[in-house]
């Protein structure tokens, strides 16, 4: 509790020094009218740990509910338990904050005048932007309750003809079962009357005005909300088992063949491969029915594939689908134009249980994406281009190891830690400032051997070691130094050392460096444990312990 107290003076003194005015509230007694601060910093245990979040929570509801509440203001969760991290997004729920208003930051990360200056200059770049997502988040809430309203209405008005007219007019001879045919037109309509209403085009063009370019506007990495947004922009999820056409009664010859479309996407049950359909949906349509009954020597077109976690994705010359979610991981399926394979129809169900594939389900590559497939797959001239992919993030190993030029390890990051973003075939390091952090205490114990090899060195050589010294200080105590290292960091090819001032950064292990320097080794997967060298890792810069009872607002 001692140390809480201090760290919080710390921190107080450091932000009377950068903002222009400092307010520190006692969150036992009514707070204060906040509502023309910028920024709000929040303790999650304000009672302790034993406490749990209840009194942090009440805070936040009574700050979200004051009259006159800027809807630029943001909110700020800290706690010096880095667990809380995770819980933030329940947290946010509780207190109905907008996404857009609200932050979390470790104590940790504000231990220092520079990684306080590096969180300030992200939060006030963010702030113009939050009312435009908050006015979009209440648009959209509204135009979601009038579109059910009006969607619930529309099927109601719809009477058995109307379906018997879908069926026997537009897909009885084609084959094309009823519910997959309506739950595609409903969808639709829903997302006309939601997303197409004029009140939410108007949201829309604020958001298209929005720019986000240069330094970070978040110390934290990518929520899985994006790789689920994502998933959902690529595939219909949960399509179902593989089996016979629905109307093919069980007895009769038709329901030995199954009813597969174009972008169809089996996995077996390891994850280890894929094949996906890309026959084109007018060559698998049939009817159980004399009309259009199926061919059993109708080929089936099925591309492989090989599905890899995006952390140990590497670019080459060959199509791939990124996103797919499966748990916690997202996948690339990378597949291979070579070795398709045009099944017969009849002989599809003995294919899939030979090749290992589970039919118990399937996800479909919505139109877009498998047309996009299909033309690729085809050679054509004409694509289909898709919307561009955001980027993906996915946590690495790292190594941090101090060159004398011998090579000492002092140091391991977790993937938990160790953030890298692919996009368009570059590699980004995304550093926040606990890893700064950790690399500076490691510089810092580099000039102190400098030191001791100019003392040790005759007076020749002194200048040398001098001028070395000096040029590491300057960047030392450069603020502007270790906050310009977070922003993203585009990295060089494998082996290659990347040298930022008195850092480096490297993927892979094969590498050599003649300077004396810090240098941070990005690995595709968590390195293995070592012996720890002469300076502690960043897992063991101090931090404070998890109990206050002080939020302050600046």
């Amino acid at each position: 509790m001692v140390e809480e107290h201090r760290s919080f003076r710390r921190l107080r003194a450091i932000l009377e020094a950068e903002v222009q005015d400092v307010a520190v509230c006692d969150p036992f007694n009514q707070l204060p009218d906040l509502s023309r601060h910028n920024l709000i910093l929040l303790d999650y245990f304000l009672e302790g740990p034993a406490g749990g979040r209840t009194l942090s929570v009440a805070v936040a509801n009574a700050l979200r509910a004051q009259a006159n509440r800027e809807s630029d203001q943001q909110i700020v969760l800290m706690s010096s338990l880095e667990t809380v991290r995770d819980a933030r997004g329940d947290f946010r729920s509780e207190t109905e904050l907008t996404g857009s208003a609200f932050a979390f930051v470790g104590k940790p990360d504000l231990n220092e005048p520079w990684k306080v200056k590096a969180h300030l200059g992200m939060l006030e770049r963010a702030r113009p932007y939050a009312p435009a997502f908050n006015d979009y988040r209440a648009g959209l809430d509204d135009a979601l309750s009038k579109a059910r309203e009006e969607l619930l209405k529309l099927v109601d008005d719809l009477d058995i003809g109307d379906y018997a007219f879908l069926q026997s007019r537009a897909l009885m001879k084609d084959g094309h079962p009823l519910g997959d045919y309506v739950f595609w037109l409903l969808s639709s309509q829903l997302m006309a009357l939601a997303f197409e209403r004029d009140e939410m085009r108007t949201r829309q063009r604020a958001l298209d005005a929005l720019e986000f370019v240069g330094a970070p506007f978040a110390a934290t990495e990518p929520s899985t909300v994006v790789a689920n947004l994502l998933h959902s922009a690529l595939v219909s999820r949960n399509m179902g088992p593989l089996g016979p056409h629905p109307r093919a009664k069980t007895d009769s010859a038709y329901a030995a063949f199954p009813l597969v479309q174009l972008g169809d996407v089996f996995l077996d049950e390891g994850r280890t491969k894929a094949v996906v359909v890309m026959s084109a949906d007018c060559d698998l349509a049939f009817s159980p029915m004399p009309d259009r009954e199926p061919d059993a020597d109708t080929p089936v077109m099925l591309l492989p594939g090989v599905p890899v976690k995006m952390k140990d994705a590497k670019d080459g010359p060959d199509p791939n689908t990124d996103g797919l979610l499966h748990r916690e991981e997202v996948y690339r399926i990378v597949w291979d134009l070579a070795k398709y394979r045009a099944v017969p129809l009849g002989q599809l169900n003995e294919w899939f249980q030979k090749e290992g594939y589970d039919v118990s389900n399937r996800d479909r590559l919505r139109p877009l994406f498998a047309l996009k497939l299909q033309q690729e797959f085809g050679a054509h001239l004409m694509r289909v281009g898709p919307p561009i992919l955001p980027p993906t993030t996915v946590g690495v190993g790292g190594r941090m190891i101090v060159c004398t030029p011998e090579k000492t390890e002092v140091g391991e990051f977790t993937p938990d830690e160790l953030m890298v973003t692919r996009l368009k075939g570059s590699v980004w390091l995304r550093v926040t400032t606990r890893i700064a952090g950790a690399l500076r205490v490691q510089c810092e114990a580099l000039r102190s051997d400098m030191e001791e090899q100019r003392d040790a060195a005759p007076p020749k050589k002194k200048g040398d070691w001098q001028r070395k010294i000096d040029a590491l200080s300057k960047e030392l105590d450069n603020d502007d130094y270790w906050i310009g290292l977070l922003e993203n960091m585009e990295l060089n090819a494998v082996g290659s050392v990347k040298t930022v001032g008195p850092i480096g950064v490297v993927v892979g292990c094969d590498w050599t460096d003649n300077k004396m320097r810090v240098v941070l080794e990005v690995a595709e997967a968590a390195p293995p444990r070592r012996g720890r060298g002469r300076q502690a890792g960043p897992q063991d810069v101090p931090t404070h312990s998890e109990t206050s009872s002080v939020s302050a607002a600046a």
